[in-house]
């Protein structure tokens, strides 16, 4: 389905806690539009002015302090979109941390604003490519859960490629899991559930895939996702599975 319009985003609201804008040089690379959009007025002008180098090479306690200004468990979220799941798990679980990637500058940015909306400073939403996050930044066996929900399936077979389940990317989930660690795969795309869980299978050593059985759902706030939401309101299928760190 494609993303409708973004909300507003409140230009005066202090992100300085909440979000983290990758540099800018990296940004034309991967989209000149995006970055565009990376202009003070916008809350741009409020964010973390944090040197990707800063935070590379440090252990998994050192990266949760300076991110977070404190040590506790980790959480990271791969595609964070409207930041439904994040504002939401953050509000849930204080006595965790979690971190969002998003490479969309406005949806990161509008992420960022709802967890600063609600004041949930274990949660910081970072603007980035997924897999240079994990590669530079993640320190090995620093994460309890890394979660991906509804990624862009990248229809196109030239562009499949693209896809966030890849091989590379699920061996360096693994590699930052701690044991006991989980990773959760949803996605309302059949095709690529099946051919999502058999590269984790291939390429890791996880457990799994564990099936997860869909929660009765009253209104917005039960819903992981605005994807879940959206394709559950639609009654169409949504795929769910989560593979274990188990040594």
């Amino acid at each position: 389905m494609p993303r409708r319009s973004l909300p507003k985003i409140q230009g005066n609201r202090d992100l300085s806690r909440y979000f983290i804008p990758m540099e800018l040089e990296f940004m034309s690379q991967i989209d000149p539009a995006t970055a565009a959009l990376a202009q003070p007025g916008d809350g741009a002008d409020k964010v973390k002015r944090v040197e990707y180098a800063s935070l590379a090479g440090l252990t998994g306690e050192e990266f949760s302090q300076r991110i977070f200004g404190r040590v506790a468990p980790t959480e990271l979220e791969i595609g964070s979109g409207k930041g439904l799941f994040i504002s939401g798990a953050a509000k849930a679980n204080p006595e965790r941390n979690f971190l969002g990637v998003e490479i969309a500058y406005r949806y990161a940015l509008l992420s960022a604003s709802k967890l600063a909306k609600q004041e949930t400073p274990n949660g910081v939403m970072i603007c980035a490519d997924a897999a240079r996050v994990l590669r530079e930044l993640v320190p090995l066996n620093s994460l309890v859960a890394a979660h991906i929900y509804f990624p862009d399936p990248w229809w196109k077979k030239a562009h499949r490629k693209r896809r966030i389940v890849r091989p590379d990317v699920v061996k360096m989930i693994e590699d930052r899991l701690v044991v006991g660690g989980k990773l959760h795969f949803w996605t309302d795309v059949e095709e690529y559930f099946r051919s999502g869980v058999e590269i984790i299978k291939l390429s890791t050593n996880l457990a799994g895939p564990y099936s997860v059985l869909e929660r009765p759902s009253t209104g917005t706030l039960d819903f992981h996702t605005h994807f879940e939401r959206r394709t559950r309101l639609n009654q169409l299928p949504v795929y769910r599975s989560y593979f274990e760190k188990l040594s």
